[in-house]
């Protein structure tokens, strides 16, 4: 997947957290998608990482912003498992 796609991905999903309302867990999340950042400058294990942030946000799952993270985070993985490369 082209580092720009994921970056559009990225910058949506940080929108999403910073909307959260639990430091603690906006916290976490943020760190988890700097790991995808992380994987995609590093060539690394993006899905692993992007997967990882995905039941991070399920377990966060308590109003109406978690839920738009969450759908966010699925954009995110589903457009990583579609890409052939």
């Amino acid at each position: 997947m082209e580092p720009a796609t994921v970056d559009g991905l990225l910058d949506h999903i940080h929108a999403r957290i910073r909307d959260l309302p639990e430091v603690n867990t906006a916290a976490k999340l943020r760190a988890l998608a700097g790991r995808i950042e992380a994987a995609v400058k590093q060539q690394g294990n993006v899905n692993e990482a992007a997967t990882q942030l995905e039941k991070a946000a399920n377990a966060a799952l308590d109003g109406d912003p978690w839920v738009l993270l969450h759908r966010a985070v699925a954009e995110l993985v589903s457009a990583l498992n579609n890409d052939p490369a």
